[in-house]
């Protein structure tokens, strides 16, 4: 089956590359990919798109009542399943159990769809995917955009080179407008972590255009402009 409309195909990439599109639909867009290597560019395009969404979520450890939930409905099944015709694969609780899985699993997707999908709901949260000179993500930034204190910038590392021990990273906002950069602080090289923004800063970082990282000298730049190589850099998205 061939696709046509071009906000179609790239609306179906969008759904292969997170899991949600099935069945018999994504059986023909399977198909589709074999014969058209430009739908599988659209495709792996997507795939690079979400791949730094990973390095933002926190596993959440799923409540006890979960846990207890699951034990009560297996429980029964596998007192029945020794001696039942067609064991533990033809009993209601175990397909209960499976709905239940996957009811969980379509919300998960579900939620991971709006985040790319977009809504006219009230946008909460800035991010900032940061890339090098090759377009390849080295680096997220995110925060809330309401926060009733002080912003805490939260900080992603995906990958980087070596930081010389005689240099400091240092982070910077872009207003736009042709506005000079304004110094958000310095950031190490640890996987993640977290920067408080400047108190005249809180205010106005909603507004920036994107985010910068620069190599400055130690304890940064001495000018209160970036002096060294922009090593990664991305606009700000609202979601």
């Amino acid at each position: 089956m061939k696709y046509r409309n071009p906000q179609t195909r790239d609306a179906l990439a969008a759904e292969y590359a997170l899991g949600t599109l099935q069945g018999p639909a994504r059986r023909r867009f399977e198909r589709s990919l074999k014969d058209e290597p430009e739908l599988r560019r659209l495709v792996l395009q997507w795939q690079e798109r979400l791949a730094p969404l990973d390095a933002m979520i926190e596993p959440v450890p799923p409540p006890m009542r979960v846990w207890q939930t699951i034990r009560e409905r297996i429980r029964p099944t596998l007192r029945r399943g020794a001696g039942s015709a067609g064991g533990f694969l033809s009993s209601l609780g175990f397909w209960r159990v499976a709905t239940f899985a996957s009811s969980t699993l379509a919300l998960v997707l579900g939620l991971a769809l709006m985040v790319v999908t977009p809504s006219s709901a009230p946008r909460e949260m800035m991010v900032v995917v940061m890339s090098d000179d090759s377009a390849k993500p080295r680096m997220t930034v995110s925060w809330p955009m309401h926060m009733p204190h002080e912003p805490r910038l939260r900080v992603r590392v995906i990958h980087h080179e070596e930081m010389a021990s005689d240099t400091s990273w240092e982070l910077w906002m872009l207003p736009g407008d042709d506005q000079k950069p304004v110094s958000l602080g310095l950031i190490s090289t640890k996987q993640t972590q977290e920067l408080v923004v400047p108190e005249k800063l809180a205010k106005v970082i909603n507004g920036a255009t994107g985010l910068a990282m620069s190599v400055e000298p130690k304890g940064g730049s001495p000018t209160g402009l970036p002096t060294g190589p922009v090593l990664y850099k991305g606009p700000c998205t609202e979601l």
